[in-house]
């Protein structure tokens, strides 16, 4: 392998890493968005919300990054196989946790 390509593709962090990192990603976007958000709001809407986007980005990222670790090692099955469990994870989260509507 070229060295150029060595510093694209890692596998050094752990998928529960991975899954803090976009969970707090998420969690900061929801909050900038509840901010902007002019409608009336609850205290418990808010935290669905936010709670819903939390869970959603660490599930994108820690599957996004495993999946890619995946393909970077040539494991391609592994890659569809964690990416369509990722896609079920998200479509749980969507129908467990639903925030009043504003």
């Amino acid at each position: 392998m070229s060295k150029s390509k060595a510093l694209m593709l890692s596998t050094t962090r752990l998928p529960f890493d991975n899954f803090v990192s976009g969970a707090l990603v998420g969690a900061m976007s929801a909050t900038a968005l509840e901010l902007g958000n002019k409608n009336k709001k609850t205290p418990l809407g808010v935290a669905k919300r936010v709670l819903k986007f939390s869970l959603g980005g660490g599930v994108v990222a820690a599957v996004g990054i495993s999946a890619s670790n995946s393909i970077a090692k040539g494991n391609y099955m592994s890659a569809a196989t964690k990416t369509a469990l990722g896609i079920g994870a998200l479509i749980l989260i969507e129908n467990l946790i639903k925030p009043e509507s504003n």
